[in-house]
This record gives structure tokens, sequence and C-alpha cells, in this order.
């Protein structure tokens, strides 16, 4: 296959859907992959309000799927997607050190943010947690499941093996959280 285009969810439509499937079945079976995310519905529980603006939402989400996917004794490295951030914003080595103090060892060695463009890994990441977004909005009549989107998210539920994603996924190696203020872990 020979594609040199950007895998983004926003640009699926019902000529590229194909693609796109055999993208996340191809990622999906490689068998050394886990999908971990967090989704939060601000109308019911806004991290922006719980932690004070957009950019420490942010870092303490990204905080917690890190914790809950590492495991005992691993230690890790965030490529994590690129976004304008303001001169104080310190989003890489807040979230390791974060990590590393909250676990009380070095959990995490390094955070990079990369264009999506960079890698196919991020493309991969943004388009299943897009997918499981997309089922939230569908669901609340904001878009709709026969669209090219709608059919990429009920492809991307029957792969991860569930009917829907609207109670979050707790189970085998993928994992969707939905971010409820009392979901938080405390420090310890």
């Amino acid at each position: 296959m020979h594609y040199y285009g950007e895998f983004k969810f926003s640009d699926i439509t019902r000529t590229s859907l194909p693609l796109y499937q055999e993208v996340i079945d191809q990622a999906l079976q490689c068998g050394d992959i886990s999908f971990r995310c967090f989704l939060a519905d601000r109308k019911v529980a806004d991290p922006v309000q719980r932690f004070g603006d957009q950019w420490q939402a942010y870092l303490k989400m990204a905080e917690q799927l890190v914790i809950g996917a590492l495991s005992y004794k691993e230690v890790g490295v965030v490529l994590a997607d690129n976004y304008s951030t303001p001169d104080h914003v310190q989003f890489e080595e807040d979230l390791r050190n974060d990590v590393n103090r909250r676990t009380k060892r070095m959990a995490l060695a390094s955070v990079v943010r990369l264009d999506s463009r960079a890698t196919d890994g991020l493309q991969i990441v943004d388009m299943l947690t897009s997918a499981a977004a997309f089922e939230f909005r569908a669901h609340h009549g904001l878009a709709s499941h026969t669209s090219p989107k709608g059919l990429l998210a009920a492809h991307v539920r029957m792969r991860l093996g569930v009917e829907s994603l609207l109670e979050g996924l707790h189970e085998g190696e993928h994992s969707l959280k939905i971010y409820e203020h009392g979901s938080w872990v405390p420090e310890a």
C-alpha cells in the first residue's frame, strides 16, 4: 500500500473508508498494541473547570492515562501529538516529573510532542480516539451513525470486540475511561 497523506478522522469519506478500515485492522491485529484513552463530556464533568485551565486539564488527564497504562517496573516513553501552548507550559517536563513522582520511580523516561504527520502511530491513535468520541456525539444526535465517520466508528468498536463504548471499556488490553470528577486518583 502506498499512501502519502495523513490519516485524519476528519478527512474520512465514503471513498477513503475502506483504506481507513484496513489501517485500523492492521494496527489492531499486530498483537503488540493496546488502546487506552480518556474521554470527557465537559457538560457532565469538566476537567478544565476542575484543574483551572486547559493545559493543566490535559496534563492531569495524560498523567492518569500514562500511570494506568504502565505495567509495574516498566519504563515508558510518551509520543504525544503536538499542539500550540503558551511559553509557560512545559508539558513534556511536567508529565514526566509528575508520573515519576506519583509512581515513586522512573516510570517515564521521556515525553516528546510530535506533529502527527511524523508518525503513523499518532495518526492511528487519533483515528481510534476520534472514533470513540464520535459514538458519543452520534448518541447525542450531533452526528450520524451512517456517515463515513459513523461507519468507521462502528468498525473500530467491532474490532475492539464491543457493541458500544458509551459505558467505557474496562477489560482486555484496551481501555476507555469516561472522565468523572470522582475518577481522579488523589496524590499518594
